[in-house]
């Protein structure tokens, strides 16, 4: 007998519940799935909640308790950018502050497929460029909040600022979706910009 079975057989109300999740899950990603197949299509103003809806059968409060936006259905942006387990996983670390950071912002960075198809579809509809913006900025404040729980505010702020600034670097030289594991890439890129503080100015031509 496998575990679950073992916890169904345990609480006859366990089955039920993890029908209830898969459900669930299965009911966001439909909705993604619409919203990104309509706002490819269609483009932003060009698509409504509504149409949305109606392409997964379900209502417009359905809707809402899974994204705050059509923009966010389509990118499907998460309520939050960090993980229970990557929270877990942080507060129990030793050591240096930046390397833990770059843990646990890396493993965001490892899931390749979505990542390339979210940048594919902010290039075909840069529209969706502040929305993603705005959710980077509350992630972004989602790290300090929990740095803070291992860090003083000063020492959290900058760690934060310098391992976003180097996801940055990461993304824009085309290296996000490398072969090595995001922590490692990421802590690399953080040494560039912190060697990049001792950088000469070549002679002006």
């Amino acid at each position: 007998m496998t575990n679950i079975d073992e916890m169904t057989a345990a609480d006859p109300h366990a089955e039920n519940c993890g029908r209830r999740e898969r459900k669930k899950q299965q009911t966001r990603l439909a909705l993604h799935e619409a919203a990104l197949r309509l706002v490819d299509e269609k483009g932003l103003d060009g698509t409504t909640v509504e149409q949305i809806c109606e392409a997964v059968d379900v209502s417009p409060r359905t809707f809402f308790n899974y994204f705050p936006s059509k923009a966010a259905a389509a990118l499907d942006l998460p309520d939050s950018g960090i993980s229970p387990e990557g929270a877990e996983a942080f507060r129990a670390a030793e050591g240096e502050l930046v390397p833990a950071l770059c843990a646990l912002i890396g493993a965001s960075m490892d899931d390749a497929q979505q990542r390339k198809r979210m940048k594919a579809l902010v290039m075909r509809r840069p529209e969706l460029m502040p929305a993603f913006a705005q959710w980077m900025g509350g992630v972004r404040e989602q790290y300090f909040h929990l740095v803070r729980e291992r860090a003083d505010d000063a020492e959290a702020m900058a760690a934060v600022a310098l391992t976003m600034a180097a996801l940055s670097v990461i993304v824009h030289d085309g290296t996000a979706g490398g072969e090595r594991p995001g922590a490692a890439r990421l802590l690399e890129a953080v040494e560039q910009l912190v060697a990049a503080r001792g950088a000469l100015l070549r002679d002006a031509v």
